[in-house]
């Protein structure tokens, strides 16, 4: 699935914001973005091994998910950013499903980049380099632009326990005990 626009995604659930907050520190690896880039290496190559889902909960209801895939260098992969509030019979979980910012940043210098080159080819009447090069630039931003976590992400917290529908209240009038003769 290309992924250029965040995906909203709001869910009710019965649990309390602290308890929301719990149940992400049990199931969650630890992890807290840092603008390093040797941090995010690091924490991916001590778990390279074995899927996982990683991120933080803060205690104001900010929240992050990501997904890990086994073998695979994903560090730039689309994540859950959200916050928790708390509602009349729970809490309300509330966000996007996107990709972190330096990705729309590396997509959009790559175009810059690739799309100069394509001109100058075409300014110096070299047309079928200037296809292959247009036709790199769309290879790459397809490559830079596809996304299979934001799918196991929705189903994460699809498993947070939904808030119960209200029931329908039954009253007792007396049309309904003549409705039983019939």
């Amino acid at each position: 699935m290309f992924f250029l626009l965040p995906k909203k995604v709001s869910l009710e659930t019965k649990m309390s914001p602290a308890e929301c907050r719990r149940k992400l520190n049990r199931e969650l690896i630890d992890y807290t973005r840092k603008p390093s880039l040797v941090a995010a290496s690091q924490f991916l190559k001590k778990h390279r091994l074995e899927n996982c889902y990683f991120g933080s909960s803060e205690k104001s209801g900010k929240v992050e998910i990501f997904y890990h895939r086994a073998k695979k260098h994903d560090g730039s992969s689309a994540g859950f950013f959200g916050h928790i509030e708390k509602t009349s019979g729970g809490s309300r979980i509330t966000g996007s499903i996107r990709r972190t910012a330096a990705v729309y940043i590396a997509a959009a210098l790559w175009t810059v980049i690739t799309l100069f080159i394509a001109l100058v080819l075409v300014a110096l009447k070299e047309y079928s380099g200037a296809a292959c090069t247009a036709a790199v630039m769309l290879a790459g931003l397809g490559l830079m632009l596809w996304e299979g976590s934001a799918g196991y992400i929705q189903t994460y917290l699809e498993t947070f326990p939904p808030m119960k529908p209200k029931e329908p209240e039954f009253t007792d009038s007396a049309d309904d005990s003549d409705d039983a003769d019939d």
